[in-house]
This record gives C-alpha cells, structure tokens and sequence, in this order.
C-alpha cells in the first residue's frame, strides 16, 4: 500500500511494511496492562465510556518515504521478511516495505538514508532482516542515546530483550555508516530531529517542512487512540514513563496549537491525521485516503 503526497516541494509517500489483520490484531490488553499502570477495570472502563466494541489494537507498520533532493530516505523500515517474534501466522503480512519503495520510484538498492525514529525490532529490522543490509548503499541516522543505550549491557532488562537483537544487528551493520544525531538538528535538507524521548532513551520524532508545509512524524508516541484519550497511559515498551507522558502531551499539545498534520506509525494505514485537544485529554481525526494534503499550512 502507498500513499503519496507532498510536504511543500517535499515528495513523500507513506509505505506499508504491512498491517495486522483479524484474527491477529493484537489485543488492547497486551499494550495498556496493569504492570504498565493501567488497571483492566480502568481500560474496560475507558472501552465502555467511547462506546467502543473493538477490542484490539489495528497495528499498522507505516514507513514515510521522503524525496530530498535527488535522493530518497526512508523514516523506520518495518519489521522486513521471515519475521517470526509474534508468531509464525504473521509472516506473510509484513516484510512489504521492499516492494512499495520499488513500485514508488525508489528501489532499496538506491536509497540514499533511513532514518530511525528509535531502534525497536519492528522499525529497523526490515534494514537487516537478510542478515545484510536491505539498503546498501543508504546512511543510517538514530539519537546518539539510542545507539549507546541498544550498545549498553543494560539494555537486556525486561521488556526491551526481545529488541535487543534486532538494534544491535543495525549497529553493527550500519558500522560507521550509523550517523548519531542530537535533537533539534537539521539531518537532510528539509529533515529536522524533534526530542520525544521516553519510549526509548534517544526516541525521536522527524518534522518535515517544506515552503511553510510541516509533517510531523512521531514514531510511538501513541500506538492507539486511546492513548490520545489517555495520555497518561504507558506500554510495557516504553523504556521511561514519566519521560514518555511529558513528551506525549508537549508532542500533542504542539500539534494541535500548530494545526500540524501528523503521521503515526502504527494507526491505520496511511497513519496520517490531525490532532485535537479537549481538555487534557486529545482526539485523532484521521486523513482520508481521498484527502488532498495542503500544500501550506
């Protein structure tokens, strides 16, 4: 699935490493638990007060082409071919993201940069799933404290082991071609780090912009709506959760006063939509596929 659009002279499109599907959407329960501070009275609770039926969470792998230049790079990469971590029955519905970038104009062996909002085995395994690097002849960028903490001892605690693979691999494939950036830094022309640490030590969200056009892409700063309705709810995959609620609502928050289009990596397909605020708490209004993106804001 591609979904293209232009952020000012930006060219993007959104590329899908693949969705989850019925039977196999992962249950809300396994992502907003007791141990991530959210009682399952609470979470029935919040199902019941929105009047909501579905109780999984529509898990999509929404990966943003952006054209800078002459050349292409890729926001995360899915979680590439052969994935086996969530059982074997999913295998065919990710691994997809090679074939969108070749159908988009951008084949992997072209790709001049990806760019890692953090290194969780779902946004850079599809970079090294062969064993090799899916894009050979692309840099790698990711938040100095990501590439120390996925370096660390320390990072084989608790949730974040069955990730620890996966970021290692990147490293050490990337090598020196891995390109540690701070935030608030211009990486590629039109490509600006935004601090959202918190889910991940060196978690970044990427704002592009363009002639006065903006996109902000926000990794896992919420994988539901849910989360928008509750931003005070954790995952067991956030690293920080003090750390990732602030970065939450200053995240919202600026999306919302600035009227910014957001992209949201594991929201359904294209994982494009707008932010509202409503007290503390905030909503999703999601891009139609039929939707014209504007040129400026």
């Amino acid at each position: 699935m591609i979904y293209r659009f232009t952020v000012g002279r930006l060219s993007c499109a959104v590329i899908s490493d693949g969705q989850m599907t019925p039977p196999w959407e992962p249950p809300l329960a396994a992502f907003f638990t007791p141990a991530a501070g959210v009682p399952d009275q609470e979470l029935q609770a919040a199902l019941a007060a929105e009047g909501r039926y579905k109780t999984t969470v529509s898990c999509g792998y929404n990966c943003v082409l952006v054209q800078t230049g002459d050349e292409h790079a890729v926001i995360d990469t899915g979680l590439g071919a052969r994935f086996l971590g969530y059982g074997p029955v999913i295998e065919p519905l990710v691994g997809r993201l090679g074939d969108g970038l070749a159908a988009a104009g951008a084949p992997a062996a072209e790709l001049a940069a990806v760019v890692f909002t953090h290194l969780h085995q779902d946004h850079c395994r599809g970079a090294t799933w062969s064993g090799e690097l899916t894009f050979p002849q692309a840099t790698g960028f990711a938040h100095a404290a990501e590439v120390a903490f996925w370096s660390g001892a320390q990072s084989a605690d608790g949730a974040a082991a069955e990730h620890l693979g996966s970021a290692r691999e990147a490293i050490r494939l990337f090598g020196g071609r891995l390109r540690p950036f701070g935030y608030d830094t211009e990486i590629l022309s039109g490509v600006r780090i935004v601090d959202a640490a918190g889910h991940t030590p060196g978690h970044s969200a990427v704002l592009l912009h363009s002639n006065g056009a903006r996109l902000l892409c926000v990794g896992d700063l919420f994988y539901d709506q849910l989360q928008l309705s509750h931003p005070q709810w954790c995952t067991p995959w956030d690293h920080d959760t003090v750390r990732a609620v602030r970065a939450r609502r200053r995240l919202l928050d600026r999306a919302a006063a600035e009227h910014l289009l957001v992209h949201a990596y594991h929201m359904p397909f294209p994982g494009l939509g707008r932010i509202a605020r409503h007290g503390r708490a905030y909503s999703w209004q999601p891009l139609r596929h039929d939707d014209r993106f504007p040129a400026h804001e």
